[in-house]
This record gives structure tokens, C-alpha cells and sequence, in this order.
């Protein structure tokens, strides 16, 4: 071999020790953290949160799916529950002995968040890392602030603010004297009314109808009466119907829910969207 090859070599393995020193050195190691919770999502099916300035929110796990029971029974928002399912999984880099909590804000936290056996308290932001203390059995905790920021702000934050669940998919709507369902394996349109206009096609109809299946209002809230308006029925499939009321078409759509006794406002746009049948005159 000759000697600047070998020099090479000789050059090249120290390199590659050197390397490897550097990522594996001993006393290096790396950064420990600490887990909030041994809990899985999975062992949970009840979720309480109270926050200063709103009512306590309740929420259980019935038959594999989330429904709030308080401060309204609805049906729960399920991403809304998913995330505060992840303070589960939440890690921290800091684990300090829960004493002095007043210096933490923790004493009389903003909010508190039991998930299942766990309780989660939230306290100040650490104005130097920007992470938030919170206290979790018999430690304090540093995690990032976006558990806070994800509790609810509103009475009708975690509600679903979806008209139809998930398991309730349309097959045909009737409102204002027209009437779109299923016949003889196709979406056909009728009105009560003898409007001349050019039929629309079965992709304009389905795409209508699956406006409907994934509707979402800007609020929801539980109705103090039982409103008055026009009548207007959901066909689901499965042989269910579902009935609501317009209640407003302006300035914002509102629509009742007879069976949840819930209220929906939606957009002008978006409700008008959904009120007016493809093909149909104004």
C-alpha cells in the first residue's frame, strides 16, 4: 500500500472515531423528562373542567362516544375532547415539589381539568420559556401553554357545533314545499310548486346533500323555548328522520333541533347554501 493511501486511511478512522466520540461520549446524556400522567385516553370516559368565569363542563363517554352533559347536554366536539385528551401524553423537562404554589398561580389556578383518576391544574407562563406551570398530583410541571389556550372559553365551546353526528348521514332534506330523496337508486328532486327550471344533475344533488352531512354552525346554544318557523326534515339513511325549525334567514340562519332541543346559527351563507335546493328558483 502505498504511504499517502495509508495516510489517508489512518486519517479518515480518526475522523470517524472522533465522531462517534462526540455522539456517544460518556456523561453526555441526554435531557430527562417527566411525564404528567401514566393514564391512557383509552382508560378515560368522564372529563370535568372548571374555569373561573364559566360553568363547570362535564363530559362522558357513552358506547364509545363523547356527549356533554353540562353545562348543556349536546353532543361533544370530537376534537375539541382529543385535545384534552393529549395533556395525557404532555411531558415535561421540569418536575418541581408542589410547595409554595402561590408562586405559580397555582394556589387559586384559572382553570383545573380532571380526565379520568387525573386532575390537572393551570397556572402563571413562565415569562423566560413561555411554558405554563401546572400541577399534577404532587408535582409542578412545565408544558407548553397550548393545553391552556385549548380549554374552553364559551359555554359552547366544546359542543359540537356539527347539525348532523357522525352516525347520521342524510338521504333527503324537504323544506320550503320541495322535497329531495332517494327513487329507484337515484336523488330526485320534487316542488309543490310548478317552477320551470333546467333539472340539476345527480352530482349537483349529492353534493348539496352532503352539505348537509357535514353542516357546522358558528354557535350552538340550548334553546329556553321551543321557537317557532318554518318546519324542515332530515331523511337520514336507516329510516330516521330528523326535524328542525328555521327559525331566522337574516341576518344569520338559525335552525332548531326538535330532538336536541338545540339551536344553530349559521352564516347567511353558508345557511342559505343549505336551505336552497340545486336547480331551484330563488
Amino acid at each position: 500500500m502505498k504511504r499517502s493511501l495509508l495516510v489517508n486511511v489512518v486519517l479518515a478512522l480518526l475522523v470517524l472515531g472522533l465522531g462517534l466520540w462526540m455522539t456517544l461520549k460518556p456523561g453526555d446524556k441526554a435531557p430527562e423528562d417527566f411525564p404528567l400522567s401514566a393514564q391512557k385516553p383509552s382508560e378515560v370516559d368522564r372529563i370535568t373542567i372548571r374555569r373561573q368565569g364559566l360553568p363547570e363542563f362535564v363530559l362522558e363517554k357513552r358506547e364509545g362516544a363523547w356527549r356533554q352533559s353540562a353545562p348543556f347536554a349536546a353532543r361533544a366536539e370530537s376534537s375539541q375532547t382529543g385535545r384534552l385528551l393529549d395533556l395525557l401524553a404532555a411531558r415535561s423537562t421540569q418536575k418541581l415539589p408542589a410547595t409554595d404554589l402561590a408562586r405559580f398561580e397555582l394556589d387559586k389556578p384559572f382553570a383545573t381539568v380532571t380526565l379520568g383518576k387525573d386532575t390537572f391544574a393551570f397556572g402563571t407562563v413562565n415569562t423566560l420559556t413561555s411554558e405554563q406551570y401546572v400541577l399534577s398530583g404532587d408535582a409542578v410541571y412545565l408544558v407548553s401553554p397550548v393545553f391552556g389556550y385549548g380549554l374552553p372559553t364559551r359555554e359552547d365551546s366544546l359542543a359540537s357545533h356539527r347539525l348532523l353526528g357522525d352516525d347520521e348521514i342524510p338521504a333527503g332534506v324537504e323544506v320550503s314545499g320541495a322535497t329531495l330523496a332517494q327513487k329507484d337508486g337515484k336523488l330526485t328532486l320534487t316542488r309543490a310548486d310548478s317552477a320551470k327550471a333546467e333539472p340539476p344533475s345527480q352530482d349537483d344533488l349529492s353534493r348539496w346533500l352532503e352539505g348537509w352531512r357535514y353542516a357546522s354552525a358558528l354557535t350552538t346554544q340550548i334553546a329556553k323555548d321551543i321557537p317557532s318557523g318554518e318546519p324542515l326534515r332530515v331523511m337520514l339513511k336507516g329510516d330516521r328522520t330528523i326535524e328542525f325549525v328555521i327559525v331566522a334567514r337574516a341576518p344569520d340562519v338559525k335552525l332548531f333541533r326538535r330532538d336536541e332541543n338545540m339551536l344553530f346559527t349559521l352564516s347567511q351563507e353558508q345557511g342559505t347554501q343549505l336551505l336552497a335546493l340545486p336547480g331551484r328558483r330563488p
